[in-house]
């Protein structure tokens, strides 16, 4: 936008004092602001399509860049779901073996009495 604001100052500057300055006659002079206005808007067409162009170029670049982090991201989320439900087997395991040792602490043991005739 900067570039446009002051080429066009510079055009209005331009014109102005080749009005001061010209020693043509008011025809011709009319006839150069003709030319230099159409020289500027030619010169704005082409700065307009080069700045279609350039933003069409960082939209494909940003749409890429996006598409590849939204791939990255996925991958990363699978790969910690599996670590995840690694954990929860390991744990999980650690429960039942824990479970498995407190049910034997627990048990009733059977005293085995001897008879005295075993004796």
């Amino acid at each position: 936008m900067k570039n446009a604001e002051g080429f066009f100052v510079g055009v209005l500057v331009g014109a102005v004092g080749a009005l001061l300055l010209a020693p043509a006659s008011g025809a011709e002079t009319r006839q150069e602001l003709r030319r230099a206005m159409d020289k500027g808007r030619d010169r704005l067409k082409d700065l307009e399509l080069v700045a279609e162009e350039r933003m069409g170029v960082l939209l494909d670049e940003i749409q890429e860049k996006t598409a590849h982090l939204l791939d990255a991201g996925g991958d990363l989320i699978e790969s910690k779901r599996d670590d995840l439900l690694e954990a929860i087997r390991v744990a999980k395991r650690a429960l039942a073996e824990e479970r498995e040792i407190l049910m034997r602490a627990t048990r009733p043991r059977r005293r085995v009495e001897i008879a005295e005739e075993d004796i």
